[in-house]
């Protein structure tokens, strides 16, 4: 069984990890123990009719005693990598290896007896007494173990090592009961094939489509890596298919070709994520190099014309502090690497996901504890010459206690899909502050809402909008949407139905950045939007050549004659003032007259107004 056992681990690659190089020296310590039980009761057996040196028996049967210490030793600690950590394992590893010198050296300097009857041949004496006590000791503690580590690894796994040890120690009870029933190296190897099929098969961790680690098996491999301090490099590729349909079948093939050139040596570890990502992982930078090389040169050109490769190459997986942080920069670089055909990490980029990770956190945190507030920016009404209006905005308390700005969070809480929790709260909290009646009281007409393609809901239109209008009772005519531009068709039919649900209940759009985006005109003419918001760069154009004050009159003349308002933002002084006035804009918005406020101070404000 053994001998099969190690061809099969011989044979097939596995990963490279601390459990593994443990269960192979379990297995080599089994073998040698099993190898060494045969050849000391042929040494009795010859000894007992006086063809073999007595001595030399005695020697042999003291070793095979002292491999059962060991291989009880090596059990041990195959079990450490399981249930403790690597430094409470090297901390285990040094207090009882001393134990286990010391019981080797106990049995070799003990006497020792052997017996041979018939059938039945055993050792026995102070040595072999010594074996039993050191051996149990190890069983023990290795099941106090499994029970105490129940949290640090399955169920499944728990059991199959408390099963291992278990058929152990009672072979070794069988034995010292019944000596002519030669137990413990067969329970031992029973042990070592259990051990296999259940914890160290690597099978499990392979896809059976590409041939390669999965993501999972990734994990366990990082790791490891991680916890041993062992440097490494990687690359992360993701196939594109060039035409518009996913061709999941040329996608496999791609992927396995690419994994046989990544391995040719098999020294290289290439894991798969779904059908069209995978990752590489090398032991230097030069040999990834290499392997990046001959793929860029070697990819079929009937190949080549049908998929694109984008790369990401890590030349330092040191550069990440956790199996963890290089899962979360695959997904980070998701939208980067689809805009290149190769990239390189490294301390920069790492510190940009950091920064990223840190804010998606803030965020989280400022949701979860009501850390999210709203500010309010007036909006000036030419045509009545006071505040009739203001734009409510999004802001965030870090942990420290202090705002964070919205150039910082806004772009993390879209690409994360944070932004429609966020604006949930934001409208929320607006609702709530209009069902007050102090807006009101103060002059406001209505408050412009910020409104994120995100938040527009395909299956249910707009329901958290309705849904928080009913609670808080607020008049729809109170409430203005703003809107901004989208060059996707799809998200745009989303966007026009839940507009018209919304209409229909007397709510009003606005086109906010109008001038930074794309298909602006087109917007104008097929969106149901009442009125226009320049955008802070559009404004300023305006003072800029006279090629860009040309742009902006003529647009601003289209837009007047089309019977829609304009608000001009990003008004800072009284010339910016007198020329949006001149210009036609309806409303003006900028730090001339205030920044956004929080609600006490736009009350303040207000009321000084």
């Amino acid at each position: 069984m053994l001998l099969v056992l190690a061809g099969l681990v011989a044979r097939e690659k596995s990963l490279d990890i601390s459990s593994r190089r443990s269960f192979k020296n379990a297995m080599y310590a089994c073998i040698a123990c099993v190898l060494m039980d045969i050849a000391s009761v042929i040494c009795i057996v010859n000894a007992s009719g006086g063809n073999f040196s007595i001595g030399l028996t005695l020697a042999i049967c003291k070793i095979y005693l002292a491999l059962l210490v060991y291989q009880s030793y090596a059990g041990f600690l195959y079990a450490a990598n399981e249930f403790l950590s690597k430094d409470s394992s090297r901390g285990a590893r040094r207090a009882y290896i001393a134990f286990a010198m010391a019981g080797c050296i106990g049995i070799m300097i003990a006497p020792i007896e052997y017996y041979n009857k018939g059938r039945i041949v055993y050792t026995y004496g102070p040595s072999t007494l010594v074996t039993y006590a050191v051996a149990t000791v190890f069983i023990l503690l290795t099941i106090r173990m499994a029970f105490r580590g129940k949290d640090s690894t399955s169920r499944r796994r728990r059991r199959c090592i408390l099963l291992w040890q278990g058929c152990w120690i009672l072979a070794a009870i069988v034995q010292f009961l019944n000596p002519e029933l030669l137990l413990v190296g067969f329970a031992a190897a029973f042990g070592m094939l259990l051990v296999y099929a259940e914890l160290e098969n690597p099978h499990e961790g392979v896809d059976r489509i590409t041939g390669m680690f999965t993501s999972n098996a990734m994990s366990v491999y990082l790791d490891d890596l991680y916890e041993n301090k062992k440097n490494f490099s990687a690359i992360h590729i993701r196939i594109e298919c060039r035409n518009n349909d996913v061709d999941y079948m040329l996608e496999r093939r791609v992927m396995r070709r690419i994994g046989e050139l990544m391995d040719k040596d098999r020294k290289s570890f290439v894991f798969s994520f779904a059908d069209n990502e995978l990752t590489a992982i090398f032991e230097t930078e030069d040999k990834m190099r290499e392997c990046y090389r001959l793929l860029t040169e070697s990819m079929d050109d009937s190949l080549d014309l049908q998929v694109r490769l984008h790369c990401c190459l890590i030349p330092d997986g040191r550069v990440f502090m956790s199996a963890d942080e290089f899962a979360q920069f695959q997904n980070y670089i998701d939208d980067m690497i689809l805009a290149a055909d190769c990239i390189e990490a490294g301390p920069d980029e790492v510190g940009a996901m950091r920064a990223h990770m840190q804010m998606l956190d803030t965020i989280t945190w400022a949701l979860t504890n009501r850390r999210v507030e709203v500010f309010y920016q007036p909006i000036y009404n030419v045509e009545q010459q006071k505040f009739t209006s203001a734009e409510a905005l999004v802001r965030i308390y870090g942990h420290d206690g202090n705002l964070v700005m919205p150039g910082s969070f806004i772009p993390v809480a879209e690409t994360s899909g944070l932004i429609i929790p966020l604006g949930i709260e934001v409208f929320r909290q607006v609702c709530e502050f209009l069902a007050s009646g102090v807006p009101q009281q103060l002059g406001i007409e209505y408050i412009e809402v910020n409104l994120s393609m995100a938040q527009f809901d395909k299956d249910n239109p707009a329901s958290f909008i309705q849904k928080a209008m009913r609670k808080y009772k607020v008049d729809p005519s109170w409430i203005n949407l703003e809107i901004t531009e989208t060059a996707d068709a799809n998200t745009r039919q989303v966007v026009l139905r839940n507009m018209d649900i919304l209409r229909q209940q007397g709510i009003s759009f606005s086109l906010d950045d109008f001038g930074t985006g794309r298909s602006n005109l087109d917007y104008i003419v097929n969106m149901p939007v009442q009125i226009i918001k320049f955008d802070y760069q559009f404004t300023h154009w305006y003072f800029g050549d006279d090629k860009s004050r040309k742009v902006v009159e003529g647009i601003s003349s289209i837009i007047r004659n089309m019977g829609l308002p304009i608000v001009a933002e990003g008004v800072e002084n009284e010339e910016q003032l007198e020329a949006m006035i001149k210009l036609g804009a309806s409303y003006i918005q900028g730090f001339y007259f205030s920044k956004p406020l929080s609600k006490e101070m736009f009350v303040e404000f207000m009321t000084k107004h």
